[in-house]
């Protein structure tokens, strides 16, 4: 009997090899941002916001709810680089990575960077600062689950850095772990049309179809709550209305679905700042319908052009 449930258990993990073979992504996000102007015509202000990082995920347990990620490792340093004060005079740059020097140099390299990338931002910048982090654990701190649909759902949170022993703290938050958890909740509507499925998709590819209602105002707010201290002190951002995305599809050399949703809502978030565009590509395998890549854009901006990017890449790694 325990022979025949051996040969069972194998011949059905023959049958069905996405189920224990799993896959490993990459989660990148990249967040830039900048605003300045006068305050009461008289004080002026300048901000500069750049962060990003990249984790590595594996997906080889499955649920019935979609596929568990589960985080393994972090291969590329994370980096924030932001202004102080109203008045921008100085520049705090922030990096993790397990390899203290490392982490150093990689921090100069983004100051040379910021004073050619932006300069006038970095012309007023009199006094740098930087801290390096390093990692208390990595493998499973962060999971989630993802359904077939793309929405994301049941995060888990667990990830904790610790500065670099011997370096001076600068006082200001170091979350972009804990933002790029909540830029994780923007994928919380479905790339498929209202009651379907990825193989009615591939069907008939050439597809046109409009979204659900998609309202960003949780992950915007508590990531720019993780992004600088300010935030807590004023109002939260938040959507004045849900917008929806229309959506396309087709194949790509027979080999891929390619999935495209795009929106211009111009919808407030707070103040003058508003969600000007929102992109989405997903691209699926067609023979096994495994996911190759998903990218989001959420633009923010006043009508000065002043604001905000975020993009965040679920990529599959070959």
């Amino acid at each position: 009997m325990k022979s025949l449930l051996i040969i069972l258990f194998i011949f059905w993990c023959f049958l069905n090899p996405v189920l224990i073979r799993g896959f490993t992504y990459e989660l990148a996000f990249g967040i830039t941002g900048s605003a300045k102007g006068r305050i009461l015509l008289i004080f002026p202000y300048r901000i500069f916001y750049n962060a990003e990082a990249s984790l590595l995920f594996d997906t080889s347990i499955q649920h019935q709810k979609g596929d568990i990620f589960k985080l393994t490792t972090i291969e590329k340093p994370g980096f924030m680089m932001r202004t102080l004060g109203f008045s921008g005079r100085s520049l705090a740059i922030l990096t993790a990575d397990n390899d203290k020097v490392r982490g150093k140099s990689y921090s100069i390299e983004l100051m040379k960077e910021f004073r050619s990338r932006a300069p006038e931002y970095s012309k007023y910048i009199k006094n740098y600062y930087w801290n390096n982090f390093t990692f208390r654990k990595t493998r499973n701190a962060i999971s989630f689950i993802r359904d077939k649909n793309g929405i994301n759902r049941n995060m888990r949170y667990d990830l904790w850095l610790k500065r670099s022993p011997g370096e001076k703290p600068v006082m200001i938050s170091f979350n972009i772990y804990r933002i790029l958890n909540e830029i994780i909740n923007a994928y919380n509507h479905s790339f498929l049309p209202e009651n379907s499925s990825i193989s009615i998709v591939m069907k008939g590819p050439e597809m046109k179809w409009t979204s659900g209602d998609i309202d960003f105002s949780e992950p915007l707010a508590r990531s720019a709550l993780y992004s600088a201290g300010i935030f807590r002190k004023l109002k939260p951002l938040k959507q004045e209305r849900t917008f929806r995305a229309d959506y396309s599809s087709s194949l790509s050399d027979n080999s891929y679905l390619i999935i495209k949703g795009s929106a211009e809502p111009d919808v407030s978030i707070w103040g003058s700042f508003r969600i000007r565009k929102f992109e989405r590509i997903v691209k699926i395998r067609k023979k096994d319908h495994v996911l190759i890549s998903d990218s989001m854009v959420i633009s923010v901006m006043n009508n000065s052009g002043k604001g905000g990017r975020v993009r965040t890449d679920i990529i599959l790694k070959e």
